[in-house]
C-alpha cells in the first residue's frame, strides 16, 4: 500500500510542477509580448475599446430584434388564446426567475446596479470585480435568456438596463484579455465606457449615453474617462444605427402649442413625477413595503398571476417595455393612451421587477411617465396631450433615477423635440428635487449597495447602510 500511495503522491507532485511550469511559460510569453509590443499602450487600449464598442452595437441590435420578435409572439398568443396566456404567464414568470436563481444570481433585475457595483469595486482596488460574475459573459448570456422568457410571459420589463450589463460584460472580457497581452490597463475605464455604450446602442442616443455616464455611472470622477467614453458611445451607437437604420425610438410626435404655454403643466408634472417616482423607487427597494411571499418561487408566481390578470384586462397593453403602445400614440395624429395606462403600467412594472427575473425598468419608466403626462393633460384639458406625455416621461424618469440631464437629453434625442427644452428642464429638475425628498439615495445607487451587501458575509448590511447615508449627505451637498 505504501509504494502505491507514494506513486500517487509523486504523480500528483509531477502534475503540480507541470502546471506551474506551463503557467510560468505563459506568463513569460505574455511578458515578452508586452516588451516587444511596438504599439503604445494607450493606442492598444483605445483599439480594444473600439472593438468592444462595435461588438456591443451588434449585440444590442440583435437583442432588440429578439425582444421585438418575442413581444410579437406574446401579443399574438394573447389575442388568440387570452385564457391560455393567463395560465402560461405565471409559469413563464417562474421559469424566468428560476433561470436567474439557478444559473446566474447576478443577472437579477435591471443590470445597472451590478455595473455600478463592479465600477466601485475596481475603483477601490478590487480587481476581482472585473473577473467576477457581475460582469461576466455567462451572466450576460443568462440575462438575455431570462429577459426573453419574461417578455414571453408578459412581464413589464425593458431591455435597456440588461443591455448595459451585457455591454459592460463585453468590455470587461476585452479588458481581461487585453491586459494579459498588453500590460496594465485602466480597468475602470472599460466598465464605464461599456455601460455608456450600452445605453447609446440600446436607445440609439449617443449623447444620452455620455450624459448617463456623467450623471449616474462615473459621478464626480468622470473627467479622466471622457475621451474613452465618447469614443465607445459614438462607435457603439453608430454600429447599431448602421445595422438597424436611423430611427427615432418613440417616433415622430406632432406637438401642438408653444413651449411657454406648457410651463404650468410642466411644473405640475414635475411635482407628480417626483412624488410617484420616489414612491415607485421606495416600493422596489424597501422590503417593509412588500406584501409578497418570502420564497423566490412564491414571489415569482404571485407576481406572474397579478401581471397576467392585468395583461388580460388591458389586452396586453401593459406587457413588455411599453415601447409599442407609446410609439403608436406618438406617431398617430389621432392616437390616444388608455385612461388607466399610468397606474396599470406602474403596477405591472413593479411586480415584474419584484419577481426576481432579469429585466430593466429604464424603458418602462418612460412609458409610465407618458401615461402620467397623458392622464394629467386630459384631467386639466391641455390641448397638447403628446407634449404632456413627453414632459411626463422626463419627469417620472427623473423622479425615479434622479438623473435629470439624462432624462431631458434621452427624450430630446428619441423624439427630436428640442423646442420643449424649457418644459423638459423644469419638469426634470423639479421631479429630481421632490423625488430626493422621498428617496434620498437614487434608485440605481441604492440597488447597487444592496447587491454589494447581499454578497458579503452576514452582518455586512450595516456598513452598506452607513455608506448609503454618507452618499445621501454628499449628494444633498452637491445639489
Amino acid at each position: 500500500m505504501a509504494p502505491k500511495n507514494q506513486r500517487k503522491m509523486n504523480l500528483r507532485k509531477a502534475k503540480d510542477e507541470l502546471s506551474k511550469s506551463v503557467s510560468h511559460i505563459g506568463k513569460g510569453i505574455s511578458a515578452g509580448a508586452r516588451e516587444l509590443n511596438p504599439i503604445h499602450p494607450k493606442t492598444t487600449m483605445q483599439a480594444s475599446l473600439l472593438l468592444a464598442a462595435v461588438v456591443v452595437g451588434i449585440i444590442a441590435y440583435f437583442y432588440a430584434e429578439l425582444i421585438t420578435l418575442t413581444q410579437g409572439v406574446f401579443n399574438k398568443g394573447l389575442q388568440s388564446h387570452p385564457y391560455l396566456a393567463l395560465l402560461l404567464g405565471p409559469c413563464l414568470f417562474l421559469m424566468a426567475t428560476w433561470l436567474v436563481v439557478k444559473f446566474a444570481p447576478e443577472a437579477k433585475g435591471s443590470g445597472i446596479p451590478q455595473v455600478l457595483q463592479a465600477i466601485d469595486g475596481v475603483e477601490n482596488g478590487k480587481r476581482g470585480e472585473m473577473t467576477g460574475p457581475l460582469v461576466s459573459i455567462k451572466t450576460a448570456a443568462w440575462k438575455i435568456i431570462s429577459s426573453v422568457v419574461g417578455i414571453l410571459g408578459g412581464a413589464s420589463i425593458g431591455r435597456e438596463g440588461p443591455t448595459v450589463q451585457v455591454a459592460s460584460s463585453v468590455f470587461a472580457f476585452t479588458a481581461r484579455h487585453a491586459r494579459r497581452y498588453f500590460g496594465t490597463l485602466d480597468l475602470q475605464s472599460y466598465l464605464i465606457a461599456g455601460a455608456s455604450a450600452g445605453i447609446s446602442a440600446a436607445f440609439n442616443t449617443p449623447l444620452a449615453g455620455i450624459t448617463f455616464a456623467l450623471e449616474e455611472i462615473a459621478e464626480h470622477s468622470f473627467a479622466q474617462f471622457k475621451r474613452i467614453v465618447m469614443l465607445a458611445v459614438i462607435v457603439g451607437g453608430i454600429t447599431a444605427q448602421a445595422i438597424g437604420g436611423n430611427y427615432l425610438y418613440f417616433g415622430h410626435p406632432v406637438v401642438k402649442g408653444s413651449a411657454l404655454s406648457l410651463i404650468p403643466i410642466a411644473i405640475l408634472l414635475g411635482l407628480l413625477g417626483g412624488i410617484f417616482g420616489g414612491v415607485f423607487s421606495k416600493i422596489l427597494t424597501h422590503p417593509k413595503y412588500r406584501i409578497l411571499p418570502s420564497s423566490w418561487w412564491g414571489k415569482a408566481l404571485v407576481c406572474g398571476i397579478i401581471c397576467a390578470l392585468i395583461n388580460v384586462l388591458t389586452n396586453g397593453d401593459t406587457a413588455g417595455s411599453g415601447y409599442e403602445v407609446t410609439r403608436r400614440f406618438m406617431d398617430n395624429a389621432q392616437g390616444t393612451l388608455p385612461s388607466l395606462y399610468f397606474p396599470e403600467k406602474l403596477l405591472t412594472t413593479a411586480f415584474s421587477y419584484l419577481s426576481g427575473m432579469a429585466g430593466g425598468i429604464f424603458s418602462p419608466c418612460l412609458s409610465i411617465g407618458a401615461g402620467l403626462g397623458f392622464t394629467t393633460g386630459q384631467l386639466f384639458q391641455v390641448a397638447g396631450l403628446k407634449a404632456c406625455a413627453l414632459i411626463g416621461m422626463v419627469a417620472f424618469f427623473s423622479g425615479v433615477v434622479q438623473a435629470p440631464l439624462t432624462a431631458v437629453i434621452i427624450i430630446m434625442e428619441m423624439t427630436d423635440q428640442s423646442m420643449l427644452l424649457i418644459p423638459f428642464m423644469i419638469g426634470a429638475f423639479l421631479a429630481q428635487g421632490v423625488g430626493k425628498l422621498i428617496m434620498p439615495v437614487p434608485l440605481y445607487r441604492h440597488l447597487a449597495f444592496h447587491v454589494k451587501s447581499s454578497e458579503g458575509k452576514p452582518g455586512t448590511t450595516k456598513p452598506a447602510l452607513v455608506r448609503l447615508e454618507s452618499l445621501s449627505r454628499r449628494r444633498a451637498g452637491d445639489s
